[in-house]
Formats: structure tokens, C-alpha cells, sequence
């Protein structure tokens, strides 16, 4: 394996170790273990648990963790043999084992496009799609079939229905001009992280056509996390808009949950590249930077009409 593709894994598994929230001790140290490339000690530490406390919500997540750094660091048989025992222990989709049941299919869905193909992985996610009802469970499965599937194709349209600012363009309607999508959530630090980026990315390509709109969907939740009405958690949603991103005025927001969970917005925030002809040209459920952004909004404003 090339010492560039392990520390590229490597990274991506510090970022999440770093910026997760509400997990447990046991997935918190399996995390860290994982982001400094010691998968021993982590199987080690989730094999202690498992002999002192059996398997509960805490273990089951933790093994899904160490089925994503088993299939991160190249290791398709350990990442297969966590993936057979999660989908022995959870049969079926419960609200606290979503986590992990959605780290198996993802993981399950690499090690089938790697063995197989991509059609046998998108066959198999779009099977556990169909089956999946939570709204975040449907998006992190959506998350994964676009990954391999999304670029290439016409993009999903926008529902214009309930929005903040501007009312949205369908995507017809834009007339030639690209479109990025930055799908974001009111509580996503890593959302408002990226406000300065986006901000001079507009101006730097707006007189050149480029259209962003900032889809977004209801959480329940308001300022401060505490429970919010629609009406209620929109208002907050405006707030955050305005203070926050405040160099992205006129920037249409759309308020629909079947638009993020069609565009896989399990991880905020996600960008969606759209070219002059509807069709999806860059995706990446992840931040970005400025440069990244500019070099790929580039590559499409440089091609024909």
C-alpha cells in the first residue's frame, strides 16, 4: 500500500476522531487509536470492553469503527469479519443501532465495489436503501451510492417549497449556468467553518455565472440545541443565515429533508458541483478548501456552453 494512501486514511480518520460528538469512551478511544494508526491496540481495547460489559449499544459502535479503519488501512478480511458480526447482532434497524448497522452497509458496500464491481455495490445499497426509514440512516446510505454513482448524471432537482431568501431555481431553470450546492445544517461547526471560503468563491466566479444555493432541512432542533416547531427552528435557521454567512447574501436556502436525503447529507457540510447542463460534475460530503473549490469550479466554467 503507498505511504501517500495510508496517511490520506490516516487523516480522515483523525478528523472524525476530532470532531465527534456524543460518543461513548470506549468508540472515543477506538477513534483516537484508529487516527494515530494503532489498529491493535484499538481491536484490543474494544475486545476489553466486550469481556467486562458483553455486547451492548457502545460495543456494537465500536466495531463498526474498527470495520471502517479495518477497510481505511487495506485490510478487507478483519473488515469483513466486523461487517459479518454487526449484521449478526442487529438484525434489524432500531434507533440506537443505526450507527453502527450504517457502518456495516457502508463498509460492506466498499468491500463489494473492490471485490465485485460497482455495480454489485450500488445494487446491494440500493437494497438497503429501500429497506432503511430513518431520515439520517436513508441519507448515510444515499451518501454512499452517490459516491460511486452521482458524478455524471443529472443532478436531483431542488423543492422550492419552503425556503429562506430568494425563492430557489428549479434546476432547469438556471440556463446554462453552474450551480454549486452547499448543503449545510444551522448547528454544523465545521458548516460555519467554511462561510469565508464560500463567500469569496462566490464573488470570485459569480460574474461568470455560477449560481450557489444552500439547501438545508428541519432538525427539531433550535438555538442551543433545545427542541424547536418548524417555525420556530426556521427562524434560528435565518438568524444563523445572516450573522454567520454573511457574505452570501442572496444565496437561496431550501428547506427539505427528500432533497438532503437525495443528495446523501448524512455529513454536513456537502458540496454538489453542477454544470451548465444539469449534470453533477463534483460530490463531496465533506469541507473543502478554497483552492480545491476554485479548481473544480473552474474545470467547469472552462467548458462549452
Amino acid at each position: 500500500m503507498r505511504k501517500t494512501t495510508i496517511l490520506t486514511s490516516l487523516l480522515v480518520l483523525t478528523l472524525i476522531a476530532l470532531t465527534a460528538n456524543g460518543a461513548g469512551e470506549l468508540v472515543r478511544l477506538v477513534r483516537l487509536k484508529l487516527s494515530a494508526g494503532d489498529f491493535a491496540s484499538a481491536v484490543s481495547a474494544v475486545e476489553d470492553y466486550k469481556a467486562k460489559n458483553g455486547v451492548d449499544a457502545e460495543y456494537l459502535d465500536a466495531v463498526g469503527w474498527l470495520a471502517r479503519g479495518a477497510e481505511m488501512l487495506r485490510r478487507p478480511d478483519e473488515a469483513a469479519a466486523y461487517v459479518a458480526e454487526l449484521r449478526r447482532e442487529i438484525r434489524e434497524e432500531k434507533p440506537d443501532l443505526v450507527i453502527p448497522l450504517g457502518a456495516a452497509i457502508e463498509v460492506e458496500g466498499k468491500l463489494r465495489a473492490a471485490r465485485e464491481g460497482r455495480g454489485s455495490a450500488l445494487r446491494f445499497l440500493e437494497e438497503e436503501f429501500a429497506r432503511a426509514k430513518d431520515v439520517a440512516f436513508r441519507s448515510r446510505i444515499r451518501k454512499n451510492i452517490n459516491l460511486l454513482s452521482l458524478e455524471g448524471q443529472p443532478a436531483p432537482d431542488l423543492n422550492k417549497t419552503d425556503f429562506i431568501g430568494p425563492e430557489p431555481p428549479s434546476l432547469a431553470a438556471l440556463k446554462g449556468k453552474p450551480a454549486l450546492l452547499f448543503l449545510w445544517a444551522h448547528w454544523c461547526g465545521d458548516c460555519k467553518a467554511q462561510a469565508g471560503v464560500l463567500g469569496r468563491v462566490m464573488r470570485k466566479y459569480r460574474a461568470q455565472g455560477l449560481v450557489v444555493i444552500a439547501p438545508t432541512r428541519y432538525y427539531g432542533t433550535g438555538a442551543d440545541n433545545k427542541p424547536a416547531t418548524p417555525a420556530e427552528e426556521k427562524a434560528h435557521m435565518a438568524k444563523v443565515w445572516a450573522e454567520v454567512y454573511s457574505g452570501l447574501e442572496g444565496v437561496s436556502v431550501p428547506i427539505d429533508t427528500d432533497t438532503m436525503v437525495r443528495y446523501g447529507v448524512s455529513a454536513t457540510p456537502t458540496y454538489a458541483l453542477i454544470d451548465r447542463k444539469g449534470v453533477a460534475r463534483f460530490y463531496s460530503p465533506t469541507r473543502l478548501s478554497e483552492a480545491e473549490l476554485s479548481r473544480r469550479i473552474e474545470a467547469v466554467l472552462s467548458e462549452n456552453p
